[in-house]
């Protein structure tokens, strides 16, 4: 007779029971993911404003710290503060070193962002921020920063959501959470 070779049924059933147990450890991992792409997506525009920050800066340092009257055309039109970070539009802020509308902020952003940015949307008030529609909304607060709110994941009236805080003066981005009204 001709002897067969291959996998008994029992040895079958076994390595298919080993990777039911391993999917069903597995999956859980893996079913949702989206709140870390979420915070990600966070952590990765913190860091991006911050680097753009810094290279602001540096171009100024480099070009003999220009006067902030001056508008550069190479980052939008932004002005620069006396520390040499962006803080506004030509035509919109009035007084050296305060930002002083969401339309600065918003430029702020774009600007620094550039290609690739995150849709933003300007609101007058943290009120405002509920269902905007885009991924972050921004407001002036009351000591001249500029607030990013993540909007993306959500934001809807009473839940939290990431904020990004840009302090004009230091140049510095600071992660915090916010309540929505």
């Amino acid at each position: 007779m001709k002897q067969q070779s291959g996998f008994t049924i029992i040895e079958l059933v076994v390595v298919i029971i080993l990777l039911g147990i391993m999917a069903a450890t597995a999956l859980p991992r893996f079913m949702d993911v989206s709140t870390e792409a979420h915070a990600s997506v966070v952590d990765g525009v913190q860091g991006g404003l911050q680097s753009g920050m810094a290279l602001y800066r540096a171009e100024w340092i480099a070009e003999g710290q220009a006067d902030a009257s001056t508008a550069d055309p190479d980052w939008g039109g932004l002005r620069v503060t006396a520390g040499g970070y962006p803080y506004g539009l030509v035509d919109n802020s009035v007084t050296r070193d305060d930002i002083v509308n969401t339309a600065d902020c918003s430029a702020i952003f774009s600007n620094v962002l550039q290609a690739g940015a995150p849709s933003i949307t300007a609101v007058a008030a943290v009120a405002n921020v509920v269902d905007v529609g885009t991924d972050f909304a921004t407001h002036v607060n009351n000591t001249d920063d500029c607030l990013y709110y993540y909007t993306a994941e959500t934001s809807s009236s009473g839940s939290t959501v990431p904020t990004l805080a840009y302090d004009s003066e230091t140049g510095q981005i600071s992660l915090s959470t916010a309540a929505l009204p």
